[in-house]
């Protein structure tokens, strides 16, 4: 697909004439949902967010909707204290700003919302949960649905931090934004799991090789896994949407 096909279905970067048009066909709209964290030295700050956005735009050019702008600013997980890492705290805030967000879009008349998180702190996770059961039973208009990527079922790799998982989709969305030339080489620095538990708090060592990535090693990357991976994401959330 073409950039400018993914282009028309940012809901930022369209008049209220081509949002109304776009509605009309179907009546959808998400909201991708980030953070600003550190997920190692070779992927960007955004990563969640990117990903959301990404696969969001993508599901909308398969069944039809519009996408929200990605919101960057998610609720604080176990890494909070890691450099250029910036999390929301308050639960409150967090869903004040959805909230907000789901009333305007019913009183303009969308008669459907998804909620894709990429970003998936358990603290997000259960906020998120509560927001659906009160938005239900309030019983508003407006339909809403809410997935998270960790919960995608048979990928073959668990959903991680930094790791193999969100390098391999980032990889398939952003390749140019994946350098995994910034981290030490494996074969002089092989990862150093206990156990083989690579989620372990030895990862928060500053001087550990795969310091702040939870999860498999990265430098295992393989782009037809990778791409394997993300097809089945695009492919379980147009199903499940």
């Amino acid at each position: 697909m073409k950039a400018e096909e993914l282009e028309q279905l940012q809901i930022e970067r369209l008049n209220p004439l081509e949002i109304e048009k776009s509605l009309e066909q179907r009546s959808l709209v998400f909201i991708p949902l980030g953070a600003i964290e550190w997920h190692g030295l070779h992927l960007p700050i955004g990563l969640d967010g990117l990903t959301s956005h990404g696969i969001c735009l993508r599901v909308a050019h398969e069944i039809g909707g519009l996408v929200m702008p990605p919101l960057y600013y998610g609720m604080s997980a176990s890494i909070w204290h890691h450099p250029y890492t910036i999390l929301i705290e308050e639960e409150a805030v967090f869903i004040k700003i959805l909230k907000t967000t789901l009333t305007r879009l019913e009183a303009s008349g969308v008669q459907k919302v998804v909620i894709f998180t990429g970003h998936f702190a358990l603290k997000q996770l259960q906020a998120l949960d509560e927001l659906k059961q009160e938005w239900t039973t309030i019983g508003k208009s407006l339909e809403l649905h809410l997935f998270s990527i960790a919960d995608c079922p048979k990928v073959g790799i668990e959903a991680d931090h930094g790791a193999i998982f969100e390098t391999s989709v980032l990889g398939e969305l952003h390749p140019n934004l994946v350098k995994l030339e910034n981290l030490p080489s494996k074969d002089l620095f092989p990862a150093n799991d206990i156990d083989g538990n690579s989620k372990g708090d030895h990862r928060r060592d500053r001087d550990n090789v795969l310091f702040g990535i939870l999860g498999d090693d990265p430098r295992n990357y393989n782009k037809e896994t990778a791409a394997t991976i993300f097809q089945q994401i695009i492919q379980w959330l147009v199903r499940s949407v």
